[in-house]
């Protein structure tokens, strides 16, 4: 049982930096309109934030697993795709302000942890009470 509130208090961690570090970007995008990549037009930090926010409202009331899943692996599947593309050079993506490092390889990092950690607490979930 304890075990459960450790990954659930780090899932709320992630979200915590995510969602802080998304609100950020959305903010810089507003200003300055140049900061997130686009697709058909649309800057994707809003709709990552939309499933950010999604996404942890399903983790708080602990229904709709499955939209959890949808919104963060969608998330996951833009970053890593914005991740390759910066690395092959066909994107930039935006940089920390202090090492200067993509942000996209940090949410690759923060959303895979966001999996692994529900995929565990899921499968500890359907185990039952120890």
């Amino acid at each position: 049982m304890k075990h459960r509130h450790v990954i659930s208090l780090v899932i709320y961690f992630f979200f915590t930096v995510g969602i802080l570090a998304l609100t950020r970007t959305v903010i810089l995008e507003i200003k300055t309109g140049n900061i997130c990549p686009r697709v058909l037009g649309i800057p994707m930090c809003f709709p990552i934030l939309t499933c950010f926010i999604i996404a942890l409202i399903t983790h708080i009331t602990n229904r709709a697993t499955y939209l959890y899943f949808v919104c963060i692996g969608f998330s996951f599947t833009v970053a890593l795709t914005a991740s390759i593309l910066h690395i092959a050079g066909y994107f930039t993506c935006p940089l920390t302000i202090l090492k200067g490092v993509p942000k996209c390889f940090y949410a690759v990092g923060l959303l895979s942890g966001l999996l692994i950690l529900k995929t565990i607490q899921y499968k500890e979930i359907e185990k039952g009470p120890v």
